[in-house]
């Protein structure tokens, strides 16, 4: 197994004249791309960043942030990789749980964190893109630049890093209190590259169109690092639209996307045959969330491409199943576990059930890191068991091996001692022609507990009523599971990945309940 920074090596001499990168028309190679990387490294290191220094990157997708995460592989640095959507104090307490001393970031998200040095001593540098920037500020482009013929020469330390130093914490999203700082290293990273890449058969004719946020893990390691690990071609959108995405299918031959369930959705509603060619995509990975089967199977009809669903999370560093492309495609599932991985079904009390039964999916193989959550001792002994990473999600193994997620087990919904799956009545509503998106949460009853309550985007034109969606449940499956009410509302609250937020709506159900 290689270190990252020796895997792009690889590939650079493998693949020099090979395009790396695509955004905005921008054409980079990928010995263009290695040589940027290495002055930036070097740049990086003149200012005083050294092996372990925790760096934070609060950038959108751009060719500088692919620049600056590798520069920081090479120098031996962490990257703590940061949600754009952050506000000043979100970003103060991650730096303080790190120690981060230097932010990199660029002139349009400038204004949110101009004042942060102030407020935290350790804070020594923010680096940041851009003209004309305010005193202090460090310019990116300048450090870049460098010297002449100035380039960091990263060979000359790796014989000093280890396969299980860490490369870069992701912060989750905290639905279980405050954000925690998940450890990715060199080993977990690279195994699930390489885990990945036999199922997806990636190679370096291929063209990765990303969207999403590279801040993400999906994005990052899903994405980044397997276009880079194969010598693929990346195409990098700032954001996700719909129309952008097909475009960028259409103009460069992107062969493989991916992206969540409400991605897939939009894609479907602005596709225009006429507009898009489209031919060229071969496969899609869906994750971030159970995609409702009627999505996957309209996706793959209109766009002619493999749809793979898959399951994983920031601490196994990307998928950790999926439906194979060339085995059987049950469509309903998230797939085998990918090569180096083991999956098992197990009670409250940790042992292991049967098949069919549903139980709580944990996991252990090398994408886990060693570290586990940055700082977090308690937590990692909870949630690291014996080497099994207890996931906190439910689901069941069938005969064949294929994982079927249920729910978060937050999300399980016990209405008069019987058990609502959200996921199960989601799959219902997106059969209903009308419906355009749903999600399904569990509200306080002082009878029964909880009782289930539909949240409905419509289709645009269409009207309906509660008592038609709710009667369309109650016929496809049992009563008990159908929601009892029904709110039509213009928008669902989503992640910076388009994953539907459910716990947002419980809180806003909590803030209306109080007295």
């Amino acid at each position: 197994m290689q270190l990252l920074g020796e895997m792009l090596e690889s590939t650079v001499r493998s693949f020099p004249q090979r395009t790396a990168v695509i955004f905005e028309g921008k054409e980079v190679d990928y010995r263009t791309f290695n040589q940027m990387v290495g002055r930036a490294a070097a740049g990086l290191s003149r200012i005083g960043i050294k092996p372990g220094d925790p760096v934070m990157e609060y950038m959108t997708n751009s060719l500088d942030f692919a620049v600056c995460h590798f520069a920081l592989i090479k120098l031996g640095a962490i990257a703590v990789p940061l949600n754009v959507m952050y506000k000043a104090q979100e970003i103060a307490y991650i730096a303080e749980d790190t120690g981060a001393g230097t932010l990199i970031t660029e002139g349009k998200l400038l204004d949110t964190v101009i004042g942060l040095q102030q407020s935290i001593p350790a804070l020594q540098s923010i680096i940041s893109s851009g003209e004309g920037l305010p005193s202090g500020i460090v310019s990116l482009h300048s450090l870049m630049e460098g010297p002449p013929g100035e380039e960091f020469q990263a060979e000359k330390d790796l014989n000093n890093a280890g396969y299980d130093d860490i490369v870069s914490i992701i912060y989750t999203s905290g639905t279980t209190g405050k954000p925690k700082g998940a450890t990715q290293t060199h080993r977990s990273i690279l195994s699930n590259v390489l885990g990945l890449r036999p199922v997806d058969k990636f190679g370096p004719e291929d063209r990765l169109v990303c969207a999403l946020p590279l801040y993400n893990n999906f994005g990052l390691n899903v994405v980044m690092m397997s276009a880079f690990n194969c010598g693929a071609c990346l195409v990098v959108l700032e954001r996700f639209e719909a129309e952008k995405v097909l475009e960028a299918v259409s103009l460069h031959g992107g062969t493989c996307f991916f992206g969540t369930p409400t991605m897939y959705i939009y894609l479907l509603e602005k596709y225009d045959p006429t507009k898009y060619d489209v031919s060229s995509l071969r496969l899609v990975n869906c994750g971030g969330a159970p995609c409702p089967e009627e999505v996957a199977r309209q996706f793959s009809n209109v766009f002619g491409a493999a749809f793979m669903n898959g399951y994983g999370q920031t601490e196994g560093c990307g998928f950790t199943t999926l439906i194979p492309l060339d085995g059987v495609r049950k469509s309903v599932s998230v797939g085998v576990p990918i090569a180096g991985t083991w999956i098992k079904i197990v009670d409250d009390d940790g042992k292991e059930m049967s098949r069919g039964q549903v139980g709580e999916i944990v996991e252990k193989g090398d994408v886990f890191s060693v570290h586990g959550y940055w700082r977090r001792p308690e937590i990692n002994q909870k949630v690291f068991k014996d080497g099994w990473f207890h996931s906190g999600d439910l689901g069941w193994l069938d005969e064949d091996g294929y994982l079927y997620v249920v729910d978060r087990k937050q999300d399980l919904i016990i209405t008069g001692g019987q058990n609502i799956y959200p996921v199960e009545v989601e799959e219902v509503l997106y059969t209903h022609p009308k419906v355009s998106m749903a999600a399904v949460i569990g509200i306080p009853d002082k009878v029964k507990g909880e009782l289930a309550k539909a949240y409905v985007v419509l289709k645009e034109g269409e009207t309906a009523t509660g008592e038609e969606i709710i009667g369309y449940v109650r016929e496809r499956i049992a009563k008990y599971k159908a929601p009892r009410s029904v709110e039509f509302v213009s928008t669902l609250p989503m992640g910076p990945t388009g994953k539907i937020l459910r716990r947002l709506l419980r809180e806003q159900v909590n803030k209306t309940s109080r007295p």
